[in-house]
């Protein structure tokens, strides 16, 4: 059997998990066989039986071995090590209540939503990151090519440019040299950024864009509430008291200031304050989504209120993603349009120069 701490110490060398896509449908299958009555050992090892030839292979083998030996599945997900720590825990906690067919549901749900996210911030990313390479491009063959050609056909046929139409060509000049250079800083951190997200500085990376970059701030907020309250929901749902849900859902969350904020909300708890008073205190839900929380501890349906605010969370991240993509893109196609027609304007006018001169 694998120790936690030797499973975290090689996944700190990072190694690949599944797709949310994957995940999602591996939950779907593994709540199927439990619902269905199939004994564990038996769905397992079935299920497993799919991925052979696949570079998957040898990690559904330890998954199908260590749950014929252990019993556990989170044990077997911890040893294969294509499984996040999330999943695991929710799969530990879901074995605990006895409710690992519900939990392995929601869970397929859960990263159904992940993947969705996925791809609308893919896309958010992708399209911008065209435009500025098709700029880039565009830009660098007018600068390149097409102005010293320019020049060298009116220096041969001796024309004289005027001051105005040589400052607008020297404008536009400077102007498609700028656009090149930030277009290759803003490549260059861009990488960087993304090379920082895959190793242990992601947290402090994401607080950063997300202080620097509103909307990101707001999708990650969005995103950390969410996640809390679909955890909260399934852990009451399963029958846990408040003050044992608690401590296993700050094991569950990745980012610290969620973690803290959660210490902080026990803390408030074993001084006597209510759930509702204290998850207020800490910030974890915005004052409107408080006053649910309150009406829901009040009438005893605190689970149902957390359901709710986790479909809400998720609207608003869609909302929010989409709200982003449609700024971006027109924004990046005016910029476009105004630097490439800045540039040709400053070939076409020393043209208009020379061609009145003859008239």
């Amino acid at each position: 059997m694998i120790t936690e701490q030797k499973a975290k110490g090689r996944n700190a060398s990072r190694a690949r998990y599944l797709s949310p896509d994957e995940l999602s449908i591996f939950c779907e299958q593994v709540a199927l066989i439990l619902s269905s009555g199939v004994a564990l050992y038996d769905g397992v090892e079935a299920l497993c039986s799919n991925y052979k030839g696949t570079h998957y292979e040898a990690a559904f083998d330890s998954v199908n071995q260590a749950v014929k030996e252990t019993g556990a599945l989170h044990e077997a997900l911890l040893a294969a090590q294509i499984f996040p720590p999330y999943m695991v825990q929710m799969v530990k906690i879901g074995e605990q209540t006895g409710k690992l067919d519900d939990v392995l549901a929601s869970l397929s749900a859960y990263y159904a939503r992940e993947q969705k996210i996925k791809r609308s911030v893919q896309n958010a990313v992708i399209y911008p990151a065209c435009l500025i390479a098709m700029m880039a491009v565009v830009i660098l063959v007018l600068v390149v090519k097409v102005l010293p050609i320019f020049n060298d056909v009116y220096r041969s046929l001796g024309a004289e440019v005027s001051g105005t139409a040589s400052t607008l060509m020297n404008f536009g000049m400077s102007v498609g040299m700028v656009v090149l250079i930030l277009a290759g800083v803003v490549t260059v951190v861009a990488l960087v950024i993304a090379l920082l997200l895959r190793t242990g500085a992601r947290d402090a990376v994401l607080e950063w864009l997300g202080k620097l970059i509103r909307p990101v701030g707001r999708l990650r907020t969005c995103r950390v509430a969410g996640r809390f309250a679909i955890n909260m929901s399934m852990m009451l749902a399963s029958g846990f008291p408040l003050e044992e849900a608690l401590p296993l859902i700050e094991g569950v969350m990745e980012d610290p200031k969620s973690r803290e904020k959660i210490k902080a909300c026990q803390e408030a708890m074993a001084a006597g304050t209510s759930f509702p008073d204290a998850i207020a205190a800490v910030d974890m839900f915005d004052s409107l989504h408080n006053k649910m929380i309150q009406i829901g501890f009040m009438t005893g349906r605190t689970d149902s209120v957390m359901a709710k605010l986790s479909d809400i969370y998720q609207e608003q991240m869609d909302e929010d993603i989409s709200h982003l993509v449609s700024l971006i893109e027109p924004s990046m196609v005016v910029v476009l349009s105004i630097i490439i027609g800045a540039i040709l304007l400053s070939v076409m006018l020393p043209m208009v120069s020379i061609m009145s001169s003859i008239l």
